[in-house]
């Protein structure tokens, strides 16, 4: 680290000794479109039967704030009216009269809420308009299959392992679905009751495309069937085949109906998470959302994929097609820590990324992975016909496709096993080819499906011990929760089943911010590197003293330069950023009045 050391002395004598908090700089947040008359918001009722007696004077105060209609996410009825409602929390969606951001206020003001956000609008992924070609085209062979051999060794797979995804379900979750056109995947999931999913827009069995009042299909109609197809797409006698065709489709279309002034479908996030809902009820193994929203991670989606990754499903997103890098907007849910967030790489150079795709400048932080997607082939809006598209809206069901075929595999591995051997199986590296000026280049990992399954079966896996509150992030491999001053790694994590070995690396100060766990397979080869974190403990000593307060008050005034895992650290207040804030709390729990949490 470069340091001005008299600056930083001086700085810290002020935060110290006069303890005064400094101002602070937030960023630019991109903010995003909501339907104008919808707030989406989570409700607990009350336990007690007496207390139940209260709802009727909750609905009233929702009317009061201008709530006209109130529906109940996966249910489609308004079981607050109900005298036998849950004592579970439920999400709802409310129909309102007034301002959607001064109505969410006012609800989250209400007992038993937990949040209230309004209902976000998402997109599709796809960046062009789709092609569409016949078996007899002569360009189809252009897009043969190309992506799947040469590139993600997916037919390797299918031999080597004697699978196509058997035994799997992925729920596709997309704008609507042409499930008559002949060559449409024909291995579809099926409820019991001959649907082949749902439709949480509505609360209806209608999977079908959305259509203009005209009867006219909208620009991006076909993108939904371009997805499922390069799924699970049967050959039936053409050249092309989905990626994991032996797998079953469960198809879940958010599109509620209408047209944005770009002609393309209306998803809102209230649709898209009650679909996450569906498919973790329903027991989907994978779930492939070629959507995303920019600058904000709404709250429901969250939630529901929260407890699906609980729930051991792996959940797949599209990192979006705006040529944006990390630094400068996140796009949801991609970027979530456990969601596998998919870049497109091209066709002409199979191992850059594409301009338009966008791209992760935190070393895979928040974006996980590359995959073609370019000249992607799926179903059509017809019989006899194929849709040629591109975005990451279709890199993302080819890694979908792959994790589908891994599972089948190993299906009793934990998501967490799925996400770690994603994570690190491949070393082929992709430069990014992003449309602004930039000098830097970044590497990300293209996925090879053959890599992939194999370290399923021969890398180990990492295990925080019970009764502790360690833990990691999956992207970034901090470890952290743990003890300041702690003495022995082996305390609180283990290399489980005997499947490799560690060693443990302290800093040159001690055992704090900034020290390697270092994980080996049987054999002796480096899988895994993890950082711990101390909180705090910039220096690395495992404490947080005065001297942090100096390193992190430098760190918050662009003095001198630090390494992510530093800056990771300095960030006590757990907003996303180092600030004069952070500084004055370590100085201040140095001298004994604040406090610093290890649990982030």
């Amino acid at each position: 680290m470069k340091i001005k050391k008299i600056i930083c002395v001086l700085l810290t004598a002020v935060m110290i000794c006069i303890y005064l908090p400094f101002s602070s700089t937030a960023g630019e947040v991109i903010t995003a479109d909501y339907v104008e008359d919808e707030v989406v918001f989570e409700y607990t009722p009350p336990a007690s039967s007496v207390a139940r007696r209260s709802v009727s004077s909750f609905r009233s105060r929702l009317a009061s704030l201008g709530v006209t209609e109130l529906t109940a996410l996966d249910n489609y009825d308004d079981t607050i009216q109900t005298s036998s409602v849950s004592s579970e929390p439920t999400t709802y969606v409310a129909k309102i009269s007034g301002d959607v951001e001064k109505t969410c206020r006012e609800i989250e003001k209400i007992s038993g809420i937990s949040y209230a956000e309004p209902n976000y609008l998402l997109e599709t992924c796809g960046y062009t308009t789709p092609l569409e070609i016949t078996n007899q085209t002569n360009n189809y062979v252009n897009h043969e299959k190309w992506y799947l051999d040469t590139v993600m060794n997916i037919p390797a797979a299918w031999e080597k392992y004697q699978t196509c995804g058997e035994g799997i379900t992925v729920a596709v979750i997309d704008n609507g679905f042409y499930v008559d056109a002949t060559d449409f995947p024909t291995n579809l999931w099926d409820d019991g009751s001959g649907n082949h999913g749902w439709n949480t827009a509505n609360g209806s069995s209608d999977i079908s495309p959305v259509y203009k009042s005209d009867g006219t299909v909208l620009r991006d109609t076909a993108h939904g069937s371009n997805v499922a197809g390069i799924i699970g797409m049967a050959s039936n006698g053409s050249n092309f085949v989905g990626a994991a065709f032996g797998a079953e489709l469960m198809l879940l279309r958010v599109a509620n109906g209408e047209a944005t002034d770009n002609n393309t479908t209306v998803i809102t996030s209230s649709a898209v998470a009650n679909a996450v809902v569906y498919a973790r009820r329903h027991k989907a193994n994978v779930i492939s959302m070629s959507l995303s929203i920019a600058g904000i991670y709404p709250t429901a989606i969250k939630n529901a994929i929260n407890d699906a990754y609980a729930d051991s499903i792996a959940v797949v997103a599209a990192a979006g097609n705006s040529s944006i890098g990390s630094a400068a907007g996140l796009y949801y849910p991609a970027a979530a820590s456990n969601v596998i967030g998919v870049m497109a790489s091209g066709q002409t150079d199979r191992y850059t990324l594409t301009d338009f795709s966008n791209y992760d400048e935190h070393s895979g932080q928040y974006y996980d992975i590359a995959a073609p997607g370019y000249a992607i082939i799926g179903c059509g809006t017809e019989s006899g016909k194929f849709t040629v598209m591109a975005g990451t809206s279709q890199s993302t069901p080819l890694v979908a496709s792959c994790i589908a075929l891994y599972r089948s595999v190993h299906p009793n591995q934990t998501v967490d096993k799925v996400y770690n051997s994603l994570r690190n199986c491949s070393t082929k590296n992709v430069l990014s080819n992003p449309t602004v000026s930039t000098s830097k280049t970044y590497t990300y990992k293209m996925l090879d499906a053959v890599e992939f399954i194999d370290y399923g079966a021969t890398k180990p896996e990492v295990e925080f011990n019970l009764n502790t509150t360690v833990t990691s992030d999956a992207k970034t491999g901090y470890i952290y929760g743990l003890d300041e001053g702690f003495a022995d790694i082996a305390s609180y994590v283990t290399v489980k089943d005997g499947t490799g070995t560690s060693a443990f690396i302290p800093t040159v100060n001690g055992n704090g911010t900034g020290s390697k766990l270092e994980i080996y397979t049987i054999t002796g080869a480096l899988y895994k590197t993890y950082t711990i974190i101390i909180f705090g403990d910039v220096n690395g000593d495992c404490k947080s003293d005065g001297m942090d307060a100096v390193l992190i008050g430098c760190m918050a005034n662009n003095m001198g330069e630090y390494d992510d895992s530093i800056k990771y650290a300095a960030d006590v207040n757990f907003d996303g950023s180092v600030s004069d804030a952070d500084s004055v709390t370590v100085a201040g729990y140095a001298i004994g009045n604040d406090v610093i949490s290890q649990i982030r």
